[in-house]
């Protein structure tokens, strides 16, 4: 495969597991390379790193995207970089179509306040606002109503991934929601 100068590639890392950089010179995959990442540091890569370079579509360095579904070419490497970028910008929700993954910060952020609750409170389905535990947990509640059929909110994850906390925010949020707009 020939990768041109000015290009997108994903290389391999040891502590990223994958970064994507911009080939400067251009190359075919077994040859000698120049690329450079996004934070502007240059990797030589010899024949060998150079095989398992992969292509890389621009459209994963943008951390505007909220739903990563809509990335053309949704793969490992384009999710865990979209991940990494957003939580460098305290974006720790992300989407995945229904499935709303979050990144513990391992502190306190000032997304969980009365009046953010309240705006996914008052989104008629919280689609308009970015990735956030009460859109899921609005989501659900919403359905509920409109379905009249139970809904469930799985939240899974590894120890100290945050899980726990998840599911008191979604409590807190049901709470708040089913007290002022009684449904039954």
């Amino acid at each position: 495969m020939k990768f041109d100068p000015g290009s997108w590639v994903w290389i391999e890392d040891d502590e990223e597991k994958y970064i994507p950089c911009k080939v400067l010179t251009g190359f075919t995959a077994g040859d000698a390379a120049t690329v450079r990442s996004e934070d502007g540091e240059d990797y030589k890569l010899d024949a060998k790193a150079s095989g398992k370079v992969l292509e890389c579509n621009e459209e994963v360095l943008n951390s505007n995207i909220d739903d990563l579904i809509s990335i053309s070419d949704l793969n490992e490497m384009s999710i865990l970089h979209s991940l990494r970028i957003r939580f460098k910008e305290d974006k720790i929700y992300t989407s995945i179509s229904a499935i709303l993954v979050s990144v513990n910060p391992f502190r306190l952020l000032p997304i969980y306040t009365p009046e953010i609750l309240a705006k996914y409170r008052d989104s008629s389905n919280g689609k308009d606002l970015p990735p956030h535990v009460f859109q899921s947990a609005n989501t659900a509640y919403s359905d509920m109503l409109e379905n009249q059929l139970d809904q469930s909110v799985v939240i899974s994850g590894e120890s100290g991934a945050g899980k726990s906390e998840a599911m008191k925010l979604i409590l807190q949020f049901l709470t708040v929601v089913s007290t002022c707009c009684r449904w039954w």
